[in-house]
Parts: C-alpha cells; sequence; structure tokens
C-alpha cells in the first residue's frame, strides 16, 4: 500500500510541475492577452482624462467636485497601472525580465487587475456626478444597479486585494532590510579603502 501511496504522490506532483512550467508558446500566448487587456485599459482611461464625461450643468457643488477629483485620480491609477503591466509584458516579450518570468507574469497580472478595478471605480464616479446633475429616478436606479455591481466586484476581488497587499508588504520589507544591508557593506568599504589610503 504504501509503494501505491508513493506512485499517486508522485504521479499528483508530475502533474502539478507540469502545469507551471509554460512553453514558449502558451508563455506569449498570455503575455499577449495580458498586453491587449493592459493596452485597452491604457487607451480608455486616456480618453476619460482628455474628455472628461459629464455636461458640466453642476460641478460647483461640492459633491461633484468631490466626486471628479475621485474620478480624475481613480482614472489616472488605472492609466499608470495598465501601462506599468504593459511595460512589464513587453519586458517579458523581448527576452528581457528577470530571471522569473513567472513571477514577472504575475506582477503585470495583478496591475491588470488594479487597473481595472480603478477603471470601474472612475465609471462609479461619473455615474454618481449624471445622478447629481439630473436627479432623476431612472438615474437614481441606475446607480444603485452601479453600486450593487461595485459591491460585488469587491466582494469577489476582496482575496486578491488582500493577498497582493501582503506580497508587496513583504518585497518592500525584504528589499528593505537587502537595502540597508548593502548600504552597510558599502560603508564598510568605503571606510576601509579610506582607512588604507591614510
Amino acid at each position: 500500500m504504501e509503494a501505491d501511496d508513493k506512485t499517486e504522490f508522485d504521479n499528483n506532483l508530475i502533474s502539478n510541475l507540469t502545469r507551471t512550467t509554460l512553453t514558449t508558446e502558451e508563455l506569449n500566448r498570455r503575455v499577449g492577452n495580458l498586453l491587449v487587456v493592459a493596452v485597452l485599459v491604457a487607451g480608455v482611461t486616456f480618453a476619460g482624462a482628455i474628455t472628461v464625461p459629464g455636461s458640466g450643468s453642476d460641478r460647483n457643488s461640492g459633491i461633484s467636485k468631490n466626486l471628479m477629483r475621485l474620478y480624475i485620480c481613480f482614472d489616472m491609477l488605472g492609466m499608470n497601472c495598465s501601462l506599468i503591466a504593459a511595460i512589464i509584458l513587453c519586458r517579458i516579450s523581448l527576452g528581457r525580465a528577470s530571471d522569473d518570468v513567472t513571477s514577472s507574469m504575475e506582477v503585470a497580472t495583478c496591475y491588470n487587475f488594479y487597473s481595472l478595478l480603478c477603471m470601474g471605480l472612475a465609471y462609479t464616479c461619473i455615474l454618481a456626478i449624471t445622478v447629481q446633475e439630473r436627479r432623476t429616478g431612472f438615474f437614481r436606479d441606475i446607480i444603485t444597479l452601479q453600486a450593487f455591481f461595485l459591491f460585488i466586484q469587491l466582494f469577489y476581488s476582496f482575496g486578491l486585494i488582500l493577498s497582493t497587499a501582503f506580497k508587496a508588504l513583504a518585497f518592500l520589507l525584504a528589499n528593505l532590510f537587502k537595502f540597508k544591508a548593502g548600504m552597510k557593506r558599502r560603508m564598510y568599504h568605503v571606510r576601509t579603502s579610506l582607512m588604507g589610503r591614510e
């Protein structure tokens, strides 16, 4: 029975390994798909910044001003996240990414995820501005429906938001300690070279 268990364990291990290793064709397909998403989000957010939606009839109220500021912030965040993802993906496709291509793809996917999330938040802000301007029942129903969809998006995104936040925090802390250790080494080398000159 132990031999059967070992072979089953080995088979599971081999099947998991084959899932994580990517052929060049699969890698190119995934990079291409992610790059399409990144470029589309960048184009939409760029167009949203050039032609700011809304008629502008009631933008002097405090709520509309704050919603417009939020819209611009989310639009800017969405564009920059998508551009960072596109740059990472271009580096992968040119073969200039770091040694671990899988982690670079994961980072690019996270940036794509945040760009889509920011685009949805920007859209919600514009809908809220439209409701402020028109104040009809139809637009109130639309913004209520959009708030419901936004809640669903955040509900499904919550786990990914937390995991990427913890990964980013761990990455920053690890690199901070590496940076401090590197600075100590450099200072030691500078001191020894200065003492040697004397």
